[in-house]
């Protein structure tokens, strides 16, 4: 039987926190910015970021992405709250964090990064976010110590890293067989097009 131990879930993140508060703008440039969009889909999307005309770095240096960072939507519409998505940075790409999301870092003597990312795919961390949202016109949200006071089963880091890699493995498995379908469907309209 696998051992598991109980933890509050603030007590496994070295970080979590809101982004910089930078107003963007359509048609600026400079540095991307995340926002809610980015996470469109359960995917970071690098054509979704906002701009701000941005250029000076400096003064975000708190707020810059690092490889692994979690991302969570805390205001959102009811089904979106709580989506999550973790950044693979690209070589020497900047991102500055935008607000309504928010940046999560694990204690890695704790929780994996990626198995806190599929923890926070599942239906008991979406049951939890969902019972202690707050709502609003339109949108619902969840703050900073309601997602620490989850309490969380844990299991060892070799487990955890084990589990984090089999998930990894049929996420991209889905992926591809997604991409194959995607290129079927192309070829067919094509060849519908051709034929008629």
């Amino acid at each position: 039987m696998m051992e598991m131990k109980k933890y509050k879930l603030g007590d496994c993140l070295s970080m979590i926190r809101n982004g910089a508060n930078i107003k963007q703008s359509e048609g600026a440039g400079g540095i991307p910015i995340t926002r809610i969009e980015t996470l469109s889909g359960d995917d970071f999307h690098r054509d979704r970021l906002g701009y701000a005309d941005v250029y000076d770095i400096d003064p975000y240096t708190n707020h810059i992405l690092q490889d692994n960072d979690i991302l969570m939507s805390h205001i959102n519409s009811r089904t979106y709250l709580g989506r999550s998505v973790q950044y693979h940075k690209r070589e020497n790409e900047v991102i500055i964090h935008g607000m309504n999301l928010l940046r999560i870092q694990t204690k890695d003597d704790i929780l994996d990064c990626s198995y806190a990312y599929y923890f926070f795919q599942s239906p008991y961390f979406k049951k939890c976010v969902d019972n202690r949202r707050t709502d609003a016109v339109n949108q619902s949200s969840i703050n900073i110590a309601n997602i620490c006071d989850i309490k969380v089963d844990i299991p060892s880091l070799p487990i955890q890293q084990k589990v984090a890699s089999v998930l990894s493995a049929l996420d991209k498995k889905i992926a591809l067989n997604r991409q194959i379908n995607q290129n079927l469907e192309a070829l067919a309209r094509q060849l519908y097009d051709y034929w008629f």
